[in-house]
């Protein structure tokens, strides 16, 4: 009896060895993986020119050291843009159709140059006037974007122009709400609706134009703004998307 009692307390211990695990030593500690931060500032985002920009006027609008000797940096507006605009009412889209405009209430301005039958080129653009019923202007860029000539109320509407910001009845632009910029936002109110431009060019003294690109791959301007730092001012504006 005690040999038998004996060999059950072995297998009674060895079952109990073999149920033991080694110790946890991140037991009590979570087992989440830190989070990768998924909003980078826009500074770690840019890569910085090693010749930077020495214009003199934008630095008191945008961080110039993030602009290159041409004045340009690496700043887009993003696949995920969307436009917001109204002109005078009118809910405007680019790209946009011949068709669009007219049911808007907007007429194309025929001209000896050009009508709603005027045969575009492939790979051509040409720029238009439209007017509303209250003899209000805008400019009108047609493209074939097809490989053979197409009669231009075929052709996509890539890019419109407000010529001249006044805000008077009698004018012949109107007015303008782009994606939160309108006729009377100063140059800092733009910087803060759409950030800082991805190019700058100084056209005269205290006269600026503003671009902002879609994307890396595409450097044509997705929206481009004439403004008067002296005044501190909007002179025109021209948004577009081919």
């Amino acid at each position: 009896m005690k040999r038998i009692f004996s060999m059950v307390l072995c297998c009674v211990f060895l079952f109990c060895l073999s149920a033991c695990e080694k110790f946890d030593e991140n037991y009590g500690k979570s087992s989440a993986r830190p989070e990768k931060s998924e909003n980078k500032t826009s500074s770690e985002e840019i890569k910085i020119p090693e010749i930077k920009s020495d214009d003199e006027i934008m630095p008191t609008y945008v961080d110039i050291s993030l602009y290159d000797e041409e004045n340009y940096a690496d700043i887009y507006l993003g696949k995920d843009f969307k436009y917001k605009i109204t002109y005078v009412g009118s809910a405007l889209e680019v790209p946009t159709t011949y068709k669009n405009m007219t049911q808007e209430g907007w007429s194309l301005v025929e001209s000896p140059e050009y009508d709603e039958n005027s045969q575009i080129l492939a790979g051509k653009s040409i720029t238009t006037e439209f007017i509303n019923e209250y003899n209000k202007k805008i400019t009108a860029v047609f493209y074939n974007s097809k490989k053979s000539s197409v009669p231009l109320k075929k052709c996509s509407i890539v890019k419109f122009i407000v010529k001249e910001n006044i805000i008077d009845a009698n004018a012949p632009y109107g007015q303008f709400f782009v994606n939160g910029v309108n006729n009377v936002s100063a140059i800092t109110d733009i910087i803060e609706r759409l950030g800082s431009p991805s190019h700058f060019y100084r056209v005269a003294e205290n006269k600026y134009y503003l671009d902002w690109f879609i994307s890396e791959k595409d450097r044509r301007s997705g929206i481009t703004i004439y403004v008067d730092t002296a005044e501190d001012r909007i002179d025109s504006i021209e948004f577009s998307y081919y």
